[in-house]
Formats: structure tokens, sequence, C-alpha cells
């Protein structure tokens, strides 16, 4: 895996700075609000994760190191959201008579 950082703003050495202060120097550090836009970021700090191939994998908000672990599971498991992770699960495990399969079915 390899980490890219970017950010937007127009300060340059503000983020040459925080780069340093953080130790980032060893990674590639982008400054582009455009590369924000073409990947609909709409809060920082958020990940992108991109195979080898170039296809988007995942992204999403990550405030803490369980928001990347958790993209990258879904990258490694190809499950994107929570509902895929249900049906996966359901898909599974046998139905047991009488119990709903979904939270929206209701028994009569």
């Amino acid at each position: 895996m390899e980490l890219v950082f970017a950010s937007d703003g127009d300060e340059l050495e503000q983020h040459q700075n925080y780069a340093r202060d953080l130790n980032l120097n060893d990674h590639p550090y982008i400054l582009s609000q455009e590369l924000g836009m073409a990947f609909e970021v709409s809060k920082l700090p958020f990940a992108v994760l991109i195979a080898g191939d170039g296809t988007l994998k995942g992204k999403g908000l990550v405030n803490t190191r369980e928001h990347m672990e958790s993209l990258i599971e879904s990258m490694d498991t190809g499950i994107t959201t929570v509902q895929e992770y249900v049906n996966h699960i359901q898909a599974d495990q046998p139905a047991e008579a009488g119990v709903p399969t979904t939270a929206m079915e209701q028994t009569s």
C-alpha cells in the first residue's frame, strides 16, 4: 500500500510545515482543490482507496485508525456498505421460520 496525502488551500508554506511536523516527508503530499472535487470529498479528513489497476475501491471520512482499517477491510472483502455486509451475512445463514430477513418485513 502506498500512502499519498492531499489537501487544499493557498498557503504552501503552511502545508510544508504540516508535512514536516508530522514526518510525512517520505510520502507524496499533493496540494490540490481539484483533486478533492474529483473524488467528491465533502468533509476532511477523508481517505480514498485506489487499487493497483486504478479503480476506486473505497472512500470515506477517516477520523480514527478504525475508520481507516474499515476502509481497507472493505477493499479486501469487496463489501463496501453496511447493507451489503448484512445481505452477505444473511445469505450465509439459513432463514429461521417466522423470523423476518430484513428490518422492513413484518409478520402477519
